[in-house]
């Protein structure tokens, strides 16, 4: 039996093909596997009240003010989990790199685009992502919000990432898969591509290439 060939990915447009200069690319979801939905994790961990609670009350530690286990040991004595704050951190140590999606950074990279890892990570998350993970040069910058002091889906986060890159919202082109982080980016007037959470890095491929294409100069 002749094994079937799979359809070649398709090519990057190289740089100059469109507007865009600066991709900027999400972690959970987009580059990396999640598995389990966010809050669907949190609530079975913790539950109901504690997912709200966290979704609520992390911004500070998003955006480097507060460290994730203090702010994991506060909800723990005020909602008198069983859970201890170990336990729950694990839940920030689930994710497993996508070799497609990562394998399209570097195409990206090779096509001249600049590439940004825009994602909002606590500074726990952010040393298990470089340690664990291997993400340190993988993008060309890094925009972890705990070290910007802003995270997403507030305006100045992008505006932060565009002033990093040397692009105006017109050169980039943001992927993410939380509706309020592309509706933000989009009101700016940034290029943006919804993307499926853990929907794989060959449909990312796809999005990417099209989005590059269709934007192409006349």
């Amino acid at each position: 039996m002749t094994q079937r060939s799979l359809p070649a990915p398709p090519a990057i447009p190289p740089l100059g093909t469109s507007p865009v200069r600066a991709v900027l690319l999400d972690a959970d979801g987009v580059l990396q596997l999640i598995g389990t939905p966010w809050e669907q994790a949190l609530t079975e961990s913790g539950g109901e009240l504690f997912s709200r609670r966290l979704l609520a009350e992390e911004g500070p530690a998003l955006m480097g003010e507060e460290d994730l286990r203090t702010l994991l040991a506060r909800l723990v004595e005020e909602l008198e989990l069983t859970t201890g704050v170990e336990d729950l951190l694990e839940l920030w140590w689930r994710a497993t790199p996508d070799p497609l999606a990562w394998q399209t950074v570097r195409d990206l990279k090779a096509a001249g685009y600049t590439t940004v890892l825009a994602t909002n990570q606590q500074r726990e998350r952010r040393a298990w992502m470089r340690s664990a993970l291997g993400y340190d040069g993988l993008c060309d910058v890094d925009a972890y919000s705990c070290t910007l002091g802003v995270a997403k889906p507030s305006p100045d986060y992008f505006r932060t990432v565009l002033e990093l890159v040397g692009a105006s919202p017109q050169e980039a082109l943001f992927v993410d898969d939380n509706a309020a982080n592309v509706d933000t980016a989009a009101a700016l007037g940034i290029r943006t591509i919804l993307h499926p959470a853990d929907a794989g890095g060959d449909l990312l491929r796809h999005e990417l290439a099209a989005a590059l294409t269709n934007g192409a100069h006349p």
